[in-house]
């Protein structure tokens, strides 16, 4: 990313008790490209007191409400509630987890062509995470991948230029009204779609280390810290 003036959308969702985790991301997107303008779609049931937030380089906008749905429907249509909140002003959109922290990071960080995604937030920099026996998905499922054939990364936060990351959107809306029009779930829900999608078009993805579950992991490239909810009384 050069030093234009750039725009970016961030995209943020949070229904029910998860909004009790907005106001700690909100401040701390003040460390996320500062000089950038930052618009941050706010997806929710709630949080109008944000409605007219505006601090540095960030903006709140409150996208139109939705339902706090039982899990895991809201997860599952992220992909479908970001496009219904497309914004063609942004140069760039990002995704970010409802329990992220920003920290200050690597101007230089993510590609400025591809879709920036995470490898699992569980895998410190002393022990590695084998996400392998916690995925067994149905083969009958469009998202269906062979266990240990591909880098697994977490839906928890992707970034990208504004045409891809929306191209990605629709390709996994696609995916998943395939799934469910067969009666079909994915065991990992947007998660399991995003990894499919990653491995069926790999020159347009680039992967990395950007989410730390542990505050200790985190530095100028590892930046985004995954709060642990159990911490802010957050059952699903």
């Amino acid at each position: 990313m050069n030093d234009q003036e750039i725009k970016i959308g961030v995209y943020y969702i949070a229904t029910g008790p998860y909004k009790v985790l907005f106001p700690e991301f909100l401040e701390s997107l003040q460390n996320f490209y500062p000089p950038y303008k930052k618009v941050v779609k706010v997806i929710s049931d709630g949080l109008e007191e944000y409605a007219i937030y505006e601090k540095g380089n960030v903006k709140v906008e409150l996208c139109p409400r939705i339902n706090h749905y039982p899990w895991p429907v809201v997860t599952l249509y992220k992909m479908w509630n970001i496009l219904e909140n497309r914004d063609d002003t942004c140069d760039f959109c990002c995704y970010f987890n409802g329990n992220a922290q920003v920290f200050p990071h690597d101007m230089d960080v993510f590609s400025s062509d591809k879709l920036t995604t995470s490898y699992h937030s569980f895998n410190t920099k002393t022990i590695p995470y084998d996400p392998w026996p916690h995925i067994s998905l149905d083969p009958n499922s469009v998202a269906y991948l062979e266990n240990g054939t591909y880098e697994y990364v977490q839906a928890a936060f992707f970034f990208g230029p504004r045409d891809l990351f929306y191209q990605m959107c629709e390709e996994v809306n696609a995916m998943v009204k395939d799934d469910t029009g067969r009666y079909l779930f994915a065991q990992w829900h947007d998660e399991s779609y995003l990894n499919k999608w990653c491995v069926m078009h790999p020159e347009f993805v680039e992967k990395k280390y950007v989410l730390a579950a542990y505050s200790d992991d985190v530095d100028e490239t590892r930046f985004v810290h995954l709060r642990d909810k159990r911490n802010y009384d957050i059952n699903k």
